[in-house]
């Protein structure tokens, strides 16, 4: 592992969590996932337009089994602290696929994140990756309206990979 990256770092806390989410659209989640972290002292007020000026060029939707899940992120020119914040959507929204800009996910499971190191960006997307492969995991967080379910399962999963890459 590389060793700029500090996996404990990225826990999830209740804070940064906003189940039920409503939202029409990538921008819009986004955008207020971006305003959680941003009140919170983790992103800069810069982030929430990177984050969605990004996302539109390079899309983070992955047609993951379960339900549809992104995980978009501004530069880290844009972060100060690292976080993930969760938002687990009331009804799904169009994101772009990662890696085919012509192809739209519907997703439910939102991990807008908050890197401040390059190096950590490639890591914590590989976790994350790892996590996302769970498809009980993924029903079980996208019918969750605890806060606290939903940190429990996701540092549990997180856990695991740090487990498995130390």
């Amino acid at each position: 592992m590389n060793d700029n990256f500090d996996l404990d770092r990225f826990q999830i806390n209740r804070d940064l969590v906003s189940v039920q989410m409503e939202a029409k659209s990538a921008a819009e989640v986004i955008t207020e996932l971006s305003l959680i972290l941003f009140e919170r002292g983790y992103v800069k007020s810069s982030y929430a337009e990177a984050a969605v000026a990004r996302e539109k060029e390079y899309p983070t939707g992955l047609p993951t089994k379960g339900c549809g899940t992104a995980i978009p992120h501004a530069d880290v020119e844009h972060a100060i602290e690292p976080g993930i914040a969760v938002g687990i959507l009331k009804e799904p929204v169009k994101f772009g696929q990662l890696g085919d800009t012509s192809n739209q996910i519907d997703v439910s499971i939102v991990f807008l994140l908050s890197v401040t190191k390059p190096s950590a960006q490639v890591y914590l997307l590989q976790s994350l990756v790892e996590v996302y492969k769970d498809e009980d995991l993924l029903r079980k967080l996208q019918a969750a309206i605890d806060p606290n379910e939903i940190v429990k399962e996701v540092n549990t999963a997180l856990a695991k990979v740090k487990a498995e890459i130390r």
